[in-house]
């Protein structure tokens, strides 16, 4: 029997984002049981067949296509389905990538293939305006969280399939405590208390609140020591790290891990940078998943992070394995109203003291730096609360978020569309 077609538009799988590092999994699993064509829209050149390979060794078992003249693939979307006969066409981008504000996407002609977009929300207030009509476009809505189900559901009507992001577990591992002293005493870190970010220093992840939560901290805990994996001199970046750092004098207090955006680290590596940490705080104003949310869960590191659009599942639901910090003058408990059966404009319209009108009209969360001073102190004090959510978040992402979960759930959504369920 021959084999079926699936043809992927995401962010090239040769980079470090989260979109290609979910979009290679996913291929290298298609390419299993189709014949799987990679349309890179940051890949420019010749296709490169099946096999092709980088350093440490990972393999690309799928063809990977080059990109068109116009962003996104735009010019060549069509063709490329024409070209590889693809029976399902599937996306892995941010819903405005594609819409570019006259909504080109919804023009597309996919031919015979059964399409699906795999989709964030990283905001309150419903999708970026008009961004829902691309999810209207395709076949099948995917969700890569509960929050986005939700929310499209409740605002749209648009009924989604969910299917959550996912982490290596094999590759990212809570060492030994002797192994992770080691490791610490080797970064100077022995004997620290390390509050430890992964995070890309942009806007929309309010890293200022982390300065300022920090700083607070860091005044009665003279053993605290913040360790940020990114990159300061990041063109893209929303302010000057080491401008801040002298502000709050901060100086001797915080290190960075070295990375650099056109040198990303390896699993090895990234593993190390968490197993270094002893919680995690993300500052963001929302997250569409939270992959580096997951990967710390999946080395043993309690998370803080704002309490906002996917917090609440990854951080709450199915065992409790961090501390969601409340948004800025907003008394109402995000955490518990997610819990409950209530409608998405209600919980935005509770939150809206707590949020900023971001860019498309999205409502960005405000993290209360008092509360995350409070929730740091916290796990500071009770070590014991501290392995208790170590272990839980662990056997979380081994249960919910591991690629042995996830795989078979892309399997089951591919055999319903080529079935037409």
């Amino acid at each position: 029997m021959d084999k079926k077609n699936i043809l992927w538009l995401s962010d090239g799988p040769k980079l470090a984002t989260g979109f290609s590092t979910q979009s290679l999994h996913i291929m290298n699993h298609a390419a299993k049981t189709f014949n799987a064509h990679f349309l890179a829209h940051t890949h420019h050149g010749l296709t490169l067949q099946p096999g092709a390979k980088l350093l440490d060794g990972t393999t690309f078992d799928f063809y990977l296509h080059g990109a068109g003249r116009n962003p996104y693939c735009q010019d060549i979307i069509t063709p490329k389905i024409a070209e590889t006969k693809a029976d399902i066409f599937g996306v892995l981008l941010d819903t405005f990538m594609l819409h570019g504000g006259n909504n080109w996407f919804n023009d597309l002609d996919f031919l015979t293939a059964k399409s699906l977009f795999y989709f964030p929300s990283d905001g309150g207030a419903g999708m970026p305006k008009g961004c829902e009509n691309i999810l209207r476009k395709v076949n099948y809505p995917v969700a890569m969280s509960r929050f986005a189900r939700k929310q499209v559901k409740d605002y749209y009507g648009i009924k989604a399939d969910y299917i959550p992001h996912a982490c290596d577990v094999k590759k990212f591992y809570p060492m030994n405590e002797g192994d992770k002293l080691k490791l610490k005493a080797s970064r100077g870190l022995a004997d620290k208390f390390v509050v430890g970010v992964v995070a890309r220093n942009q806007g929309r992840k309010f890293l200022d609140r982390t300065f300022k939560t920090f700083s607070l901290f860091a005044q009665d805990h003279k053993d605290a020591v913040l360790f940020l994996h990114t990159d300061p001199w990041d063109a893209a970046a929303s302010f000057d790290m080491f401008n801040i750092i002298n502000r709050y004098q901060l100086n001797n207090r915080v290190l960075f891990s070295g990375m650099r955006y056109f040198n990303p680290f390896s699993y090895a590596q990234m593993n190390e940078v968490y197993n270094l940490m002893d919680v995690f705080l993300l500052s963001t104003s929302g997250e569409g998943f939270g992959i580096p949310i997951v990967e710390a869960q999946a080395t043993g590191v309690p998370q803080l992070v704002t309490d906002y659009t996917t917090t609440h599942e990854l951080l709450v639901e199915d065992g409790k394995c961090g501390e969601p910090i409340k948004l800025a003058a907003v008394k109402d408990d995000f955490s518990e109203m997610m819990g409950k059966d209530v409608h998405m404009k209600e919980i935005d319209y509770k939150m809206n003291a707590g949020t900023l009108t971001g860019s498309w009209d999205v409502e960005r969360g405000f993290m209360d730096v008092y509360d995350g001073v409070d929730k740091l102190k916290r796990l500071y004090d009770n070590r014991s609360l501290l392995k208790t959510y170590s272990q839980i978040g662990r056997k979380k992402a081994e249960n919910f978020y591991s690629w042995d979960v996830v795989f078979p759930q892309w399997t089951n959504l591919w055999n319903r569309m080529l079935e037409g369920k």
